[in-house]
């Protein structure tokens, strides 16, 4: 009996994983959304069709009283209850200065610094216009350190202009996201299998740079998976 029960209870395993090697594989979850999404998208694209792009500019004045002009375009977004808003955003997108994502622990915390071993690196790249594919590279373990001194929390008002963050999301969709301002308060996280997101966006009217360390629960269980695949 109990061996009946082991063979069953591998059965499973390779069940799941086969399953989710076709999900990840051929993206299964995503012609689902795709086809989901479909006539929504369709329909913006008809009502895009009529008429030219609706754009408006403004001026401001950066830190140096120097004038900056913003061009803003018009956009449709719709809420959960498929209520539709109008909302205007920047023509010009940030620039990346930087931006990996990494998973594995931290190692430790001294000294407002974050000690982080490296056990996989992740990127996701664009295969084709609006579809990215997750790539998960197993690497010769290394260990990154940030140093939270050099981030700057305060809020800046003038426009263009915006301060750094350090954030933790435990995976509460509704209330999950919490800013720290030093790494002390991070300690909790010691020891943890962690995905972290590291990156620096530049605002292409004002030259303003901001650093974001943004860090959430993983599983090695999930990478090692995904390693497999892709």
């Amino acid at each position: 009996m109990r061996k009946k029960r082991i063979i069953t209870s591998i059965v499973v395993v390779i069940c799941v994983l086969v399953g989710i090697f076709f999900i990840m594989r051929f993206g299964v979850m995503g012609k689902i959304r795709n086809a989901i999404n479909k006539p929504v998208v369709e329909n913006k694209a008809e009502s895009e069709e009529e008429g030219p792009e609706e754009l408006r500019y403004e001026t401001f004045l950066d830190k140096g009283g120097n004038e900056f002009v913003v061009e803003y375009r018009k956009i449709i977004v719709e809420d959960e209850e498929g209520n539709e808003f109008e909302m205007w955003e920047d023509t010009v997108e940030a620039i990346v200065i930087y931006s990996n994502t990494y998973e594995g622990r931290i190692e430790k915390i001294e000294d407002n610094k974050i000690y982080f071993m490296v056990d996989k690196e992740n990127e996701f790249k664009e295969i084709v216009p609006g579809q990215w594919k997750l790539t998960v590279e197993n690497i010769k373990d290394y260990q990154v350190v940030f140093d939270i001194d050099t981030y700057h929390f305060e809020f800046d008002p003038h426009p263009g202009y915006s301060c750094d963050f350090l954030e933790f999301f435990n995976g509460d969709l509704w209330d999950g996201d919490e800013n720290f301002y030093s790494a002390d308060e991070l300690d909790f996280l010691v020891g943890e299998y962690l995905s972290v997101q590291d990156f620096m966006n530049e605002d292409p009217n004002t030259g303003d740079s901001s650093k974001t360390l943004f860090f959430q629960p993983s599983s090695s269980i999930k990478s090692f998976i995904l390693s497999l695949f892709f």
